[in-house]
């Protein structure tokens, strides 16, 4: 178990439904060269930093390069109602487990710890049955000018980056100075 995170706690507090979207930093097919040695020592700061701050134990990943596999059995999870428990399950295995997540195998086995058919996943994932999906929430995400994640959005106010729960709940409840309108 990740631990809560604010967006779980405010949902949990609210009584909210959480809709994910999907959005690829690395996108499918475009290789990025690779860090510099001083870029890769700022990315594991930053990410001790969250992890030390939120309490989640959280570590620097160099197995995974893309994530469209992971995105496409997230749109499978949902189907099945069971998409915050694929959506942790992603996260640990990213951040946790060191895994990369755009391998079929590493996914079909957190379907199955979730309690998803692991044969009906891994079809889902080989017959790309959420190709689709995937590619009209990256293209909402461009025309929404989103470019990075996380990125919350309620009511059309957006806010970019990991948030406090109380940035979140003033997000929720329409108030705040520095949140982008759309």
């Amino acid at each position: 178990m990740i631990g809560k995170v604010p967006l779980d706690q405010l949902a949990k507090d609210r009584n909210l439904i959480i809709e994910w979207k999907a959005f690829e930093l690395r996108p499918e097919g475009l290789e990025i060269p690779p860090k510099s040695a001083e870029y890769i020592a700022r990315a594991k700061a930053g990410i001790a930093n969250l992890s030390r701050k939120y309490g989640l134990h959280m570590t620097f990943n160099d197995q995974s390069k893309h994530s469209r596999l992971a995105l496409e059995g997230a749109k499978f999870a949902e189907e099945h109602r069971l998409g915050n428990e694929y959506h942790d399950a992603v996260f640990a295995a990213l951040f946790q487990e060191q895994k990369n997540i755009n391998d079929p195998k590493v996914l079909t086995d957190l379907a199955l710890q979730i309690g998803l058919d692991p044969e009906e996943f891994m079809k889902a994932l080989v017959s790309r049955s959420y190709e689709q999906a995937v590619a009209q929430d990256i293209e909402e995400a461009y025309r929404l000018d989103i470019h990075s994640v996380p990125c919350f959005i309620v009511e059309g106010r957006k806010a970019f980056g990991v948030q406090s729960y109380e940035a979140l709940e003033k997000l929720f409840q329409g108030g705040d100075p520095h949140l982008i309108q759309l």
